[in-house]
């Protein structure tokens, strides 16, 4: 009997002892996961927040073309001129004729004398065609940037 009890006794001890040991190492292998899984995931929440703030929104995004003051003022004073790129005769640079209004010219040297005597503060779009050759369309562009003209557009396709 007195066997019998000791017995029990210490698979009583080995048993609490055994539970213990199995929790303490439990808790201690998942403690430092769980917090190297909380940091990171508070270092990523911070991340995107900063980030978001930081990008401002599309629609407060400056345009290329904006008026210089505010108020009522001319019309003609606010609007770009457009500069149209369209495909010409053989003859004209690399296939090209350059509209500008009424005014057609076909080679560079007469595009820049046009583009000169034009009020250059609002700005010039420039819609090229689609069946204009890349050519004809960075000499639009560059004779625009030559002449003084600070804010070009360009515009593809009719």
């Amino acid at each position: 009997m007195r066997r019998e009890r000791a017995a029990s006794a210490v698979r009583g001890v080995w048993g609490v002892r055994r539970e213990v040991q199995t929790q303490e190492r439990g808790r201690g292998r998942d403690a430092l996961p769980l917090v190297a899984l909380i940091d990171v995931v508070l270092f990523l929440l911070l991340y995107f927040l900063i980030a978001g703030t930081l990008a401002s929104p599309e629609s407060q995004l400056s345009t290329a073309i904006t008026a210089d003051r505010k108020g009522g003022g001319q019309g003609s004073a606010l609007t770009a001129q457009v500069l149209r790129v369209e495909r010409g005769a053989g003859s004209e640079e690399a296939g090209a004729r350059f509209v500008i209004g009424s005014r057609v010219t076909g080679d560079r040297n007469s595009l820049r004398e046009v583009l000169k005597g034009l009020p250059k503060e609002a700005g010039i779009v420039i819609r090229v065609a689609d069946d204009v050759t890349i050519g004809a369309a960075a000499t639009a562009l560059q004779v625009a940037r030559d002449v003084g003209f600070s804010k070009v557009s360009y515009v593809a396709g009719k």
